[in-house]
């Protein structure tokens, strides 16, 4: 199997490398792989799927033209460098198109085949955007954007800061009936708050959907720790894609100025993959710094509850050490590629396309034991192992895992299964 190849030579931190099967000797041809994504997929393929800066996008490839179109549906992203809005969702804006290329920088032909870059689609030239296709999912990287902003009497600064493109993951069908979604879930995510210059947070709950819409979210950090509450309203259908929405849908700290309380929307997307669910929740953050007001009306004060980022949730049920080996493909919250190569109670981190850097690498050792059925507690694999607490949930061959080492700089990955 080409992720125990994958797993051994990361912890010995040489060059990557493939094993497959041993040569049979003779003129006997080469067996034929089986593909790791489907042959060819052209834009009636929708993958719907949410992103690490809090949008809610659908993305489109044709793997034979070589094009790709990014549809945003909702965004706290500015189109403009020193605005607020109008943000990536507002039409014109709202779709961007372009070409593609095939990878060739991955360890084997079979990664390769199902991995592209979106030409021109990242700010920083040596740091392409990708995508990784796989049987019903798509991840890796959209455009990124340049964000500042001066504030509104000092209030709402955005620091200038460039983002070469940010972290999603979509799914190709997704699921719209909430009683097939309902259920108790753990949650780990990520968010930044631009005018709290970019702090991130970390997103660490459990989230119980009921099948009329209305949940329950019991916060493990951040402002609600220890308390369990409705976090917004109901979770209702949007119009244009197959998904949900919660209005006022509460952040992880205090929102810089809300005066009429969050004001940030919840965008639920429930993948179906592998025969299970993976939700992904992304929080879309608010902002309009206009004071302007209906006449007769007092002025409006700016609103700053811009907090925005992703979560992913994972069934509260057991699951088996041996059950998850495999290899995993994402991109993490610092914004790197990350491949995951997992067997039994050991992972290994590393960049697909620097593996013979040791210093790229995370071993992790997982601990099956589970207070809380479904979540994995990890560790690295150091000296200070004692003091890297992590955790993992795993759901339709996808990993969601969060590090809270550093409580001021949180880790997460979402990554896919491979292989």
């Amino acid at each position: 199997m080409i992720f125990r190849s994958l797993l051994s030579t990361a912890l010995a931190a040489i060059v990557l490398s493939a094993c497959g099967g041993s040569s049979s000797g003779g003129d006997a041809p080469a067996p034929v792989e089986a593909r790791l994504c489907p042959q060819a997929i052209g834009y009636d393929t929708v993958f719907t799927g949410g992103a690490g800066s809090g949008e809610l996008v659908q993305v489109q490839l044709d793997t034979k033209a070589m094009t790709y179109q990014i549809t945003y549906l909702a965004s706290p992203v500015p189109v403009t460098k020193g605005t607020v809005l109008p943000t990536r969702a507002s039409a014109p804006n709202n779709v961007v198109s372009g070409t593609l290329t095939q990878e060739t920088l991955l360890p084997t032909t079979k990664l390769n085949q199902c991995a592209f870059r979106l030409d021109k689609a990242s700010l920083d030239p040596a740091r392409p955007a990708r995508v990784f296709l796989g049987e019903g999912v798509l991840g890796g990287t959209i455009p990124g954007a340049q964000i500042a902003f001066a504030g509104v009497g000092g209030v709402g600064v955005v620091p200038d800061t460039t983002f070469p493109y940010y972290p999603f993951i979509a799914f190709s069908q997704t699921s719209t009936n909430l009683s097939e979604i309902a259920g108790t879930y753990s949650m780990l995510g990520y968010h930044k708050a631009p005018s709290q210059n970019f702090v991130p947070v970390a997103v660490d709950a459990a989230f119980t959907i009921n099948a009329d819409g209305s949940f329950t979210e019991c916060d493990n950090s951040g402002l609600y720790a220890g308390q369990c509450r409705q976090s917004g309203t109901n979770f209702v259908t949007r119009a244009d894609s197959a998904t949900f929405e919660t209005h006022h849908f509460t952040g992880q700290i205090a929102a810089t100025q809300a005066v009429q309380g969050p004001q940030a929307r919840g965008i639920l997307i429930v993948g179906k993959l592998r025969s299970q669910l993976v939700p992904i929740l992304i929080r879309v953050g608010a902002a309009d710094p206009s004071i302007v007001s209906p006449p007769g009306s007092p002025p409006k004060t700016p609103l700053a509850d811009d907090e925005s980022g992703i979560a992913m949730l994972a069934p509260q049920s057991a699951v088996a050490a041996n059950s998850l080996n495999g290899e995993y493909v994402g991109v993490d919250s610092n914004f790197a590629y990350r491949t995951t190569a997992l067997i039994n109670s050991q992972a290994t981190m590393l960049d697909p396309f620097n593996a013979s850097q040791a210093a790229l690498a995370t071993a992790l050792d997982l601990d099956y034991r589970q207070t809380l059925a479904g979540l994995i507690a990890t560790k690295k694999r150091t000296a200070s192992a004692a003091t890297s607490p992590g955790k993992m949930i795993f759901s339709g061959g996808m990993i969601g895992y969060l590090d809270t080492t550093d409580p001021g700089a949180p880790y997460f990955a979402v990554s896919a299964f491979v292989q």
